[in-house]
Order: C-alpha cells, then sequence, then structure tokens
C-alpha cells in the first residue's frame, strides 16, 4: 500500500535538485548511490519508515533494510518509534557529516599497514633497490604517504572530539 506523498511538487522537484548537487561531493558519495539517497532523505525529511524509503528511492526492501542497518551500526541513525512499522531517525546532519568524513578517513587509514610494509621492504633491500630507476620516487611516495596517516589520524581525533562536544551541547 503506498503512502501518499505530504511534499508539494515544487519542493519535490527542489529536493531532487539538492541530491543531484550534494552527489557531486566525495563526502556524500562514498557510500553509493542507495546509502546516499537515502541519507539525503533523512537530511531533508528527518523521520521516515523503510515503507517510506522504499517509495521515494524505488529501491528493494533488503537493500533498504540493509543500509538502514549500517547507519544503525554506526550511529547515523536510531529508530525513534520501537514499534512496528519502525520509524528511523537522523537526530544531527551535522554529527552524521562528521561520521562519514571520520568513517572516509578511516578507509584510507587501512592502507598503513601495507605503506609500512612497503617500506620496511625498501629499507632490508636498499642495497640492491637503491640504484634501480624510479627507487628515490618510490621512496618519497610511500613516506609521503605514511606522513598522511598521521594526519588522517590526528584529524580524525580533533573530528571525534568535535562531534562529541556537538552532540553535548545539542542535549543541553
Amino acid at each position: 500500500m503506498k503512502k501518499e506523498e505530504k511534499f508539494d511538487p515544487e519542493i519535490k522537484k527542489i529536493e531532487s535538485e539538492i541530491f543531484k548537487t550534494l552527489l557531486k561531493y566525495t563526502v556524500f558519495s562514498v557510500r553509493g548511490e542507495i546509502a546516499s539517497k537515502i541519507l539525503f532523505y533523512f537530511i531533508t525529511r528527518k523521520d521516515l519508515t523503510q515503507s517510506e524509503l522504499q517509495n521515494l528511492t524505488g529501491f528493494s526492501a533488503g537493500k533498504i533494510s540493509q543500509e538502514l542497518n549500517n547507519f544503525l551500526e554506526f550511529n547515523l541513525i536510531k529508530i525513534s518509534k520501537k514499534s512496528k512499522p519502525w520509524i528511523y531517525s537522523m537526530e544531527s546532519v551535522v554529527a552524521e557529516t562528521f561520521s562519514r568524513a571520520i568513517s572516509l578517513l578511516k578507509t584510507n587509514i587501512k592502507w598503513e599497514a601495507k605503506f609500512l610494509e612497503m617500506k620496511n621492504d625498501l629499507v632490508i633491500n636498499r642495497e640492491e633497490l637503491q640504484n634501480l630507476n624510479g627507487y628515490n620516487e618510490i621512496k618519497d611516495f610511500i613516506d609521503v604517504n605514511l606522513m598522511r596517516f598521521s594526519g588522517y589520524k590526528a584529524v580524525i581525533n580533533l573530528w571525534e572530539d568535535l562531534k562529541n562536544k556537538y552532540k553535548k551541547e545539542k542535549k543541553k
């Protein structure tokens, strides 16, 4: 049973334009089209049921459910009504944006161990590799990325602190 849409067609048109614009930004597109569209509807409508998300996005119940579970796991949304149909809510776009940015940086940090391994291989095999064409460029590339990982960790800590401060301020 399709629920009748409450939004004026002009507002829906504006909402669609906002979605298209936001999808151009990496922080919103990193999770893919399904997650991004669901996220956008939470930004513009705040409280939604799984059925409403199906009607709005055209995605299957399984895909919607999977993304909602991911959002719940990362505390991006919460269940605001415990009886069926569940109503999912996004408390804060700001906190969610911090969470997405933190998640993106954490995805990059997963490469740190591999870069450390490569650097170690270069150090161990320096004698035989240092005269090869491109050795210095590869070494520099690895060193720069290892520095980036340190920077990413510092930014993650800062953003997590800011996100927590924001949540505390909002509760007051």
